[in-house]
């Protein structure tokens, strides 16, 4: 194989990396380029777990054949994949048409004739695996495995870099869920404990009122008994918002309506994972009290809509402009919860134009 093509290719991967784009992408052109170096119509990045393999990146001409990404199957009844994984060398396969048990369920339905893979070690482990497949109509080169060895042991560092970013979002995922799932269990236990005894006492002590001689104290006290239940149910909207139980388009219409500055909303009428509408509702909340802070604007306009596979937010006001990302706008502290979901957030902020706030979440 020409050294100036094995370069082109691991120029191409190594250009995303640099650009810090999402793992999934690093694998897909990971696998891309390794079909292109074996002259093959797929490729695969596959990565090994206690009871099999999952495939994490995979690129071919006729996406309608290529097994997707995300697919988990168990390994056995022969196959490249299982080779590698048991020797820890690179193998190639050329009976799958005849493969049985899960395997051949899986790989026969979609025409896959023959592989090679070659092994992608991580921190002196065996990761998983990079492989390039043939179909009908194809034919896997003698040489295969040669290429791919040769590629495989330079992405391997791609492949590395990218692997612990993806166990990056995924731990802070985690982080996000578990503190979603704790603010839930405080509200509940403030709605059916500290609320509902502040309740029972106000009614008890309504009930001795007519029994005293000093009615204004125990006024006094009731006045200060719901004072302490309105501040316990703000407390209690705070940790997660309520209005969500009913929709996006509900949560953000609470929002428009406690906004001091004049909002005009457009959401879409389609409910999301719950950790979705969580962060859309967090960040066009945030948004929406920097523009009253700070913007000094006539109208905001949120819109909320599922583009290409995303979620959108979108929060725009037409006020002074000049804002920027981190400096004091409170955006900040959401940006964790946002990339957790592997999503993406920006702020636009032209001097004397307004500021637009938007955000992307992917929805699969």
């Amino acid at each position: 194989m020409p050294e100036v093509e094995l370069e082109r290719a691991l120029r191409e991967v190594a250009v995303l990396v640099a650009r810090g784009v999402a793992p999934e992408d690093v694998f897909a052109a990971t696998s891309e380029q390794a079909a292109r170096v074996c002259r093959v119509g797929a490729g695969a990045v596959v990565r090994f777990d206690r009871t099999g393999a999952v495939i994490v990146g995979r690129w071919g001409h006729d996406p309608g054949s290529v097994l997707p990404s995300g697919l988990s199957f168990e390994l056995g009844g022969g196959g490249a994949l299982s080779l590698v994984r048991n020797t820890g060398l690179p193998a190639r396969f050329d009976e799958y048409a005849y493969s049985q048990g899960d395997m051949g369920e899986t790989v026969r339905p979609v025409g896959l004739r023959a592989s090679a893979a070659a092994p992608v070690s991580v921190s002196n482990q065996i990761w998983g695996a990079l492989v390039v497949s043939a179909f009908d109509g194809e034919a896997l080169p003698a040489d295969a495995e040669e290429r791919l060895v040769a590629f495989a042991g330079l992405a391997s560092l791609a492949i590395a870099g990218a692997d612990a970013h993806e166990r990056l979002l995924e731990s802070r995922a985690r982080l996000v869920r578990t503190a979603d799932d704790e603010r839930r269990r405080l509200e509940r236990n403030l709605h059916d404990g500290a609320q509902q005894r502040l309740v029972s006492a106000r009614l008890a002590l309504r009930m001795l009122r007519n029994s005293v001689e000093d009615k204004a104290a125990v006024d006094a006290i009731l006045d200060e008994l719901g004072k302490a239940h309105e501040e316990l149910r703000e407390l209690a909207r705070g940790l997660h918002p309520a209005a969500l139980q009913r929709g996006l388009a509900a949560a953000i219409g609470a929002l428009a309506t406690r906004s001091s500055v004049p909002v005009e909303y457009d959401v879409v009428d389609q409910r999301f994972a719950d950790e979705l509408e969580v962060a859309v509702y967090y960040v066009a909340s945030e948004a929406l009290t920097n523009a009253a802070k700070h913007a000094d604007a006539s109208v905001v306009r949120v819109r909320v809509a599922v583009e290409d596979g995303l979620l959108v937010l979108e929060v725009a006001d037409d006020g002074r402009g000049g804002a920027r990302q981190g400096e004091g706008s409170g955006l900040v502290g959401l940006n964790d919860r946002v990339d957790a979901l592997r999503g993406r957030l920006r702020v636009t902020s032209p001097r004397g134009v307004g500021t637009t706030v938007r955000a992307e979440f992917p929805l699969r």
